[in-house]
């Protein structure tokens, strides 16, 4: 079990240092997260007890949590929503979600797909200016190595860090579709056999872009269309509103920015609550299209586990558990979802501070594990 928290704290470190926001040192919102130690599973016997170390640390605020299982659907919430508005949140405020927007838009490539709109295996300059991709067929791009993390593109674009320096609260806000193309002109695509699995925020946000055009919408529309409007998830946006979300907390618990993503809004724009989100989880856990095409192997992803389209799979140890697995953070914000389809169980986190909330969120998932487990045992014994 310690390897699997050790993995879990480490993909956590790994995508929200590559979301962009904490290679700027000295700025309070860049404050790396603390490892919160949650209690092994042999010393809970509930959610609180697996949640309460998290909450009583002075940085963290609120914490909204949904479980799903075996089809019953409970929603648990913590803390506060700030010192301002010392109430508790619920499973209606809504928070930044961030990278797990990404299995939001590879779910929008799986439906398009399907329609015939795109192929997985089409090169994306099929879909950019010829002034902006004019590479060679041998190391050319296509939309499946984007949302696999498999296109040898960079975390986050060279041209990006400049813009980032001078709004390090806010990091991605003034960067521009036009800075986009600039690095796309500069860039030279790597062998194809010289890639693996490198997180991109720059290439799923790339990937958004590329479905929005071919769907002749904006990002927010097509995922609107695809995702949210199916699944009635009335509060789930992909856009900045600053008067609807609960207020983000860096790592010092003071209030910080909200996050506006203009121009990369497939690799983490947008914005949901526990309430919508638990109907996302749900059409993941039974499968319905176009999600149950995101799940499976694609890649092997350095170790941690394998790769679908967005979705890491992992396997923590001493049990029989098979996670799909994906978490998300910004200045102010922490989110992590994961759900065994087997087990028929899942969990949303949605934190408004940037202390990881991954382990806490296995740690649940394994406790729902043990309690079915004992009570099938029971059952038997019968």
């Amino acid at each position: 079990m310690k390897k699997i928290i050790l993995i879990a704290a480490i993909i956590g470190v790994l995508f929200a240092t590559y979301f962009g926001h904490q290679f700027l040192s000295g700025a309070k919102a860049m404050m790396p997260s603390k490892d919160i130690k949650i209690p092994s599973i042999e010393k809970v016997a509930n959610i609180n007890d697996i949640v309460k170390p998290y909450i009583a640390d002075q940085t963290t605020k609120g914490l909204s949590i949904g479980i799903y299982n075996k089809g019953q659907i409970s929603y648990h919430n913590y803390g506060v929503c700030s010192d301002k508005n010392p109430v508790p949140p619920s499973n209606q405020s809504i928070y930044e979600i961030a990278s797990i927007t990404k299995t939001f838009t590879t779910a929008a490539l799986a439906q398009m797909v399907k329609e015939g709109k795109v192929k997985y295996n089409d090169p994306i300059m099929l879909y950019l200016p010829k002034e902006v991709a004019n590479w060679p067929n041998a190391v050319a791009i296509t939309l499946e190595e984007l949302a696999t993390h498999q296109s040898g593109l960079p975390q986050v674009p060279s041209n990006y860090l400049k813009r980032a320096f001078f709004n390090i609260d806010n990091p991605y806000k003034n960067y521009s579709t036009q800075d986009l193309h600039n690095f796309l002109k500069s860039y030279t695509p790597i062998p194809k056999d010289q890639r693996s699995v490198v997180y991109s925020n720059l290439g799923m946000g790339l990937l958004g872009n590329i479905l929005a055009q071919v769907a002749d919408c904006s990002y927010e529309a097509l995922i609107k269309k695809t995702i949210t409007q199916p699944l009635n998830m009335q509060d789930t946006y992909a856009a900045y509103k600053a008067q609807t979300q609960i207020m983000g907390h860096n790592g010092y618990g003071e209030p910080t920015s909200q996050w506006e993503i203009p121009t990369l809004k497939g690799a983490g724009a947008i914005r949901s609550n526990t309430a919508d989100m638990m109907q996302y989880l749900t059409a993941n856990i039974q499968n319905k299209a176009p999600f149950a095409t995101t799940h499976p192997c694609r890649a092997d992803f350095g170790g941690m586990g394998t790769i679908g389209l967005g979705w890491l799979t992992i396997y923590p140890e001493n049990t029989d558990l098979e996670l799909y697995f994906h978490n998300g953070g910004t200045g102010g914000f922490r989110s992590a979802i994961l759900f065994s389809k087997k087990q028929q169980i899942g969990i949303v986190a949605l934190a408004n501070s940037i202390q990881s909330v991954d382990a806490l969120s296995i740690r649940i998932v394994e406790l729902l594990a043990k309690q079915q487990a004992t009570q099938q045992q029971s059952i038997t014994q019968k």
